[in-house]
């Protein structure tokens, strides 16, 4: 029985709009493989255990950042672990994420990247060239994203020029700008992912600052 299998426990997908899908079990991101769906949002809070080692150790210094790839075999677990020492159960929560983003995609391996962020790494609406990348933020705010008929993507990054994403003309009438919260696994379907060019995923990132940093944890399916 694989991860996702076991997880299954009924239907609790509910419609967001037509291209964004919130959902409250992991079983159920598999809603991505719906043509309509750009993201999908599994709500849920990580373990106690897994939040309190994200709140100390090295991961909250300063220009922090992790990037490695994992073998879907699980051939990099000890690498993974050994580059978060003293962190065992932040490590284990990696660990799932990169088999179930596996599982999903049917990838060999997956891109990690765990990253403390005092500013906004991509703060104007973009759309990425990736086949889905899966975003948690841990700590501070997370991803803010767009349904794909809220935006009009003549305006999208620096096609905006100098206006602001919501005065740029982004924003077409009755739109609004959805934000995940900690902890949520944000999935967001590319503009590589097949079918799917001039229609990858809304989303950008919300600001930080030293005083409000985040821990945004990254996967990338792999070859």
């Amino acid at each position: 029985m694989t991860t996702i299998d076991h997880l299954r426990q009924g239907p609790s997908a509910s419609d967001q709009t037509r291209s964004t899908r919130e959902v409250d079990e992991v079983a159920a991101l598999d809603e991505l493989f719906d043509d309509a769906i750009n993201v999908v949002v599994l709500h849920r809070r990580p373990e106690e255990c897994v939040l309190a080692e994200a709140r100390t150790g090295p991961v909250q210094e300063p220009g922090f950042s992790l990037m490695l790839p994992v073998p879907a075999s699980g051939a990099g677990w000890a690498e993974l672990a050994a580059r978060l020492p003293g962190m065992p159960h932040l490590a284990a929560e990696l660990r799932f994420w990169v088999e179930v983003l596996s599982e999903l995609t049917g990838c060999d391996s997956v891109g990690v990247r765990l990253a403390r962020l005092e500013t906004a790494l991509c703060p104007r609406f973009h759309v990425d060239k990736v086949t889905v990348r899966l975003v948690c933020t841990l700590l501070g705010a997370g991803t803010e994203y767009l349904p794909t008929e809220g935006a009009n993507r003549r305006f999208l990054g620096h096609q905006a020029r100098a206006e602001s994403d919501e005065l740029s003309g982004l924003l077409r009438g009755g739109a609004r700008v959805q934000r995940a919260t900690a902890g949520d696994i944000v999935l967001l379907k590319g503009e590589a992912w097949p079918g799917n060019q001039d229609r990858g995923a809304v989303h950008r990132s919300p600001s930080a600052s030293t005083s409000d940093p985040r821990l945004v944890l990254t996967l990338d399916p792999l070859g």
